[in-house]
């Protein structure tokens, strides 16, 4: 069972997503944050998995890209620490 099943729980989770881009530059949300009353962090990690599993469109996804989306938020931290050790 997905876990925001419905049409109106998806746009809910992308405005909120657009919001945190918006404010915070990035769509690097941690799993436990919340957009109000919204599980926006548990959202995103519902997301990050449909990917996964190819069960999201190509569409979808580059819309998601454009907000800042981070599917590997652990290969991006990877990379950052890399970066910045080798600095």
């Amino acid at each position: 069972m997905a876990l925001f099943p419905s049409r109106q729980d998806g746009a809910r989770g992308w405005a909120k997503l657009r919001q945190h881009a918006e404010r915070e530059g990035h769509a690097r949300v941690p799993y436990g944050h919340e957009e109000g009353a919204h599980p926006l962090g548990q959202w995103v990690a519902e997301q990050r998995r449909a990917c996964r599993a190819g069960q999201m469109s190509g569409l979808r996804a580059r819309r998601m890209e454009r907000l800042g989306m981070v599917w590997s938020p652990y290969e991006v931290a990877w990379e950052e620490g890399l970066t910045a050790a080798r600095g």
